[in-house]
């Protein structure tokens, strides 16, 4: 047997189909994530001056379909394939799939930045989940042919999680239409889909590749059917922390508890060995595609350090409050485990370039990737302590997420490099293109049959229609105009001086910076949640207060917030603040807007 620095420095050549249809594939990936690096840019940028051209929810859906649906979709459907699929003929079907995946995912980017979830965007975005069903249907036939393993095992839970969190985004619109985008069912199919993507079929995805690298290397896969099925209940039982987002009650945190608890265990002895194996236990390795695989590992070793952090109530509560910590988290298993764990696979079986220009930009890659965790992690750790603002944080932040668009653009140019076929690869594909060609109408007929599937879930997701059911509730404004001007909560009567008190503005100010400034501006542009100019012109004091002091009945019982709450579609969390600094904050509201827009009080009045 080889010794392990023999092995993991060894790179196989990929065959030549494998190579024909690996470039456009992984071509492909790099671009979207290239360009959801850019969109995530301007997302940055937003914390730091005006954008007038787009709204913010819609670049963090471009951002966030591009990231799932483009890189980390493609990317891992095509690792699977190239590992398990080598049969030229059934190639020509994944050929298909990518062709149709690649104009779904290009038309998500054309059309969320000007309309969000509109027309045209649900009708691509369904056309892409459909497409993905033809992919699960193909290559769980092909993985079947395969002997059963525990890398198989594995890649097929990555399948069935990937189906499985398709039915949240089914839920979606009937439980939109029927009950309303702010009921707990709704949040809750949201995050269902999100969670059985990240954790269920991209995680179950890289641990599979892994697994099936070290058992190609002659390595033993010391996991047992019992490991796994930890891992599945883990899977379920970590849900409940999603849940507990939307619906927070005590026991949801028990049992994300339990799950965090399986989860840790199911994760060491499938990690572990391969940790020994690989890299000689924690050695950092010398081969830079090596260091890749290392920081993916490394990463999944800190998402299930951080996820048994939360087995402690408060600590849970924090992190989903704390915006900083829940995109440091996705970034961490999105960006640390799937890019830098199979994009390494990728590199080690030359589907993607490794050459010096594109290690170069895979350096930029992992340096832009720790900056931005350090940056967001430390912040949110401040916010935590109560310790404010790291200075001149989001200018900083917009400077390492710069690099990610720079090290991609360094990775994507490489993979333009024609490669020189020889006379076999010709012939090979020459005939690709003969068995292409008889298989149009077949691949017609698939096409009219997903687009019809398409359409008809686009229909369910309500894609813009006037009518989506026989119940129509009331309209926002209808809902508004019963309101009580005050809000719901404790605070009914608030003493306003004709002035600002300076002195309460600036304590305002400070405790807004630590707890606001995530997701509100100081301008009129909505971030994640409205901007605060203005808002003592058009909510009266008491209202502004119990929205603060009391959130979580403001948003189930007042019409005002659950219409804002229906317009962003984001949960303002409960921050725990006493009447005393909501004082301050409204009377850093009534500066504010006195020196933005030269009057205050105005709904007051």
């Amino acid at each position: 047997m080889k010794t392990a620095p023999e092995l993991i420095s060894q790179k196989p050549t990929a065959s030549p189909i494998e190579r024909q249809l690996a470039k456009p594939w992984m071509f492909w990936a790099v671009f979207f994530f290239l360009m959801a690096s850019l969109f995530g840019l301007l997302m940055r940028y937003f914390h730091i001056g005006e954008v007038n051209f787009f709204e913010y929810k819609h670049v963090l859906h471009t951002h966030s379909h591009l990231a799932l649906l483009g890189w980390g979709y493609l990317l891992v459907t095509g690792s699977l394939v190239f590992t398990y699929v080598k049969d030229a003929k059934r190639l020509l079907t994944y050929k298909v799939i990518l062709g149709i995946s690649v104009l779904s995912t290009l038309g998500m980017m054309l059309s969320f930045p000007f309309q969000g979830y509109g027309l045209y965007s649900i009708t691509f975005s369904s056309l892409h989940l459909i497409t993905s069903y033809f992919f699960a249907f193909f290559f769980l036939q092909d993985l079947s042919r395969h002997k059963e393993t525990t890398p198989t095992r594995l890649v097929r839970f990555s399948i069935i999680w990937m189906l499985v969190s398709s039915l949240g985004l089914w839920a979606i619109g009937p439980l939109g239409a029927v009950l309303g985008r702010l009921h707990p069912l709704y949040f809750m199919s949201v995050q269902w889909f999100l969670h059985f993507q990240l954790n269920g079929w991209f995680v179950y995805g890289f641990l599979g590749l892994l697994a099936a690298y070290l058992l190609k290397n002659g390595w033993s896969i010391p996991v047992s059917k019992k490991s796994e099925w930890i891992l599945h209940i883990s899977l379920f039982l970590t849900y409940a922390l999603a849940v507990s987002w939307s619906t927070p009650i005590k026991a949801l945190f028990f049992i994300n508890a339990a799950g965090v608890i399986l989860q840790v265990i199911a994760y060491s002895r499938i990690l572990n060995p391969a940790f020994t194996q690989l890299f000689q236990g924690l050695k950092f390795p010398k081969n830079w595609i090596d260091r890749m695989l290392y920081i993916g590992m490394m990463s999944l070793v800190a998402k299930a350090l951080i996820q048994a952090a939360l087995i402690i109530p408060d600590v849970a509560t924090i992190a989903y409050t704390i915006r900083m910590y829940v995109i440091g988290f996705v970034h961490l298993v999105m960006l640390g485990s799937i890019t830098f764990g199979i994009g390494a696979f990728a590199l080690k079986n030359n589907w993607l370039t490794t050459d010096r220009f594109s290690g170069l930009g895979w350096h930029f890659l992992a340096l832009a990737f720790l900056a931005s965790e350090i940056l967001l992690l430390g912040q949110g750790t401040l916010l935590w302590a109560q310790l404010g603002f790291i200075p001149h944080f989001p200018l900083i932040l917009f400077i390492a997420s710069s690099l990610f668009p720079f090290g991609l653009l360094l990775i994507w140019v490489g993979l333009w490099r024609k490669p020189a076929f020889n006379e076999t690869e010709i012939t090979i594909e020459n005939t690709i293109k003969t068995q292409l060609h008889k298989n149009t109408k077949t691949m017609k007929s698939t096409m009219i049959m997903t687009m019809g599937a398409a359409l008809l879930l686009m229909e369910s997701c309500g894609g813009g229609g006037e009518n989506q059911g026989t119940y129509t509730p009331p309209s926002a404004e209808e809902k508004v105009k019963e309101a009580d001007p005050k809000g719901v909560g404790e605070i009914k009567s608030v003493e306003l001086g004709a002035t600002v008190d300076e002195a309460l503005a600036e304590k305002g100010k400070a405790i807004l910076d630590l707890k606001c400034t995530a997701c509100h501006q100081l301008n009129d542009k909505r971030l994640v949640g409205p901007g605060f100019q203005g808002v003592t012109n058009r909510r009266r004091p008491e209202w502004i207060m119990n929205m603060i002091t009391n959130v979580d009945v403001m948003l189930d019982e007042d019409p005002t917030a659950q219409a804002l709450l229906e317009e962003c579609l984001t949960r303002m969390p409960n921050q725990n603040i006493s009447k005393e600094e909501a004082r301050h904050i409204l009377e850093f509201m009534r500066k504010n807007d006195l020196e933005k827009t030269g009057s205050m009080d105005a709904a007051a009045q």
